[in-house]
């Protein structure tokens, strides 16, 4: 589980986001959802101990003590929580191998396991006929594939483990075609369904309705609304919220929310 407690954080006299709190169970896919400037990316950094904070943000791996990420070691951030961040650039040209295998630098374990589950998970976002390339001959989607592949890498996430262990992704499907959309979302729900927390920045809402268990609707740099999609995905929270109107039908087969939008601001 991770909770997070009157989390806030300020640059300057600038707010980003303001007194959240909320928790997120194990085993659920939490999407994160707000208009550009909400403060999804600040909120995803700050559960990741990578910018500073007022509050609290606890995490409790199954059969391992508490931990505050405020004042967690490098080692066990690397042992318990990947990240994935908007900016999968890389600068430099690495082959797909090396970048996935620097998910697993922590690890001690001898080189044939781990090119073993570099390949391994290489093959889940289908890049492993790619191998003859290098970064700088990726499109931005496969980039963004190769840097989930990496995710999974160090976390080893999706073999069983006793500890469980946090995915926190920043718009992972921005750049993906709607195949690859649905293949990475379902890695993630295999990812979640073994007891594991994965919270994800999305923007498409239609996704958010299809996998996510729990949503975390931010506005004005605060948790407006949180609960499953059913309750937070309606047309008055998501009209209010992206000041254009949207509309909310159930999908014929699922029961789920279809969100369209009207293109008329509010």
């Amino acid at each position: 589980m991770l909770k997070i407690s009157d989390l806030s954080v300020d640059i300057g006299k600038r707010t980003l986001i303001k007194n959240i709190s909320a928790e997120a169970e194990a085993g659920h896919l939490i999407a994160i959802i707000g208009e550009n400037g909400a403060g999804k990316s600040t909120l995803l950094n700050s559960l990741a101990g990578e910018i500073k904070y007022k509050g609290d943000v606890h995490f409790e791996p199954l059969n391992a003590n508490k931990v505050n990420i405020k004042n967690a070691s490098l080692e066990w951030l690397a042992q318990h929580r990947a990240v994935m961040t908007q900016k999968h650039q890389i600068p430099f040209a690495f082959g797909l191998v090396d970048i996935v295998a620097m998910g697993r630098f922590h690890k001690v374990e001898p080189k044939s396991r781990q090119l073993s589950k570099v390949s391994q998970y290489l093959s889940y976002v289908e890049l492993d006929t790619h191998l003859d390339r290098n970064t700088s001959q990726l499109s931005g989607g496969e980039l963004q594939r190769l840097q989930f592949a990496r995710c999974l890498s160090q976390l080893d996430a999706l073999e069983g483990q006793s500890t469980k262990k946090l995915m926190l992704l920043d718009e992972p499907t921005s750049a993906l075609d709607v195949r690859h959309q649905h293949r990475l979302l379902k890695l993630v729900k295999k990812f979640t369904s073994a007891g594991n927390t994965a919270i994800v920045v999305l923007h498409d809402l239609n996704l958010v309705s299809t996998y996510a268990d729990q949503v975390w609707l931010l506005d004005q740099q605060t948790l407006q609304h949180t609960g499953t999609p059913e309750s937070v995905l309606t047309e008055e929270r998501l009209t209010k919220a992206y000041k254009t109107s949207m509309r909310v039908i159930q999908h014929p087969d699922s029961r789920t929310p279809i969100i369209f939008s009207e293109f008329t601001e509010h």
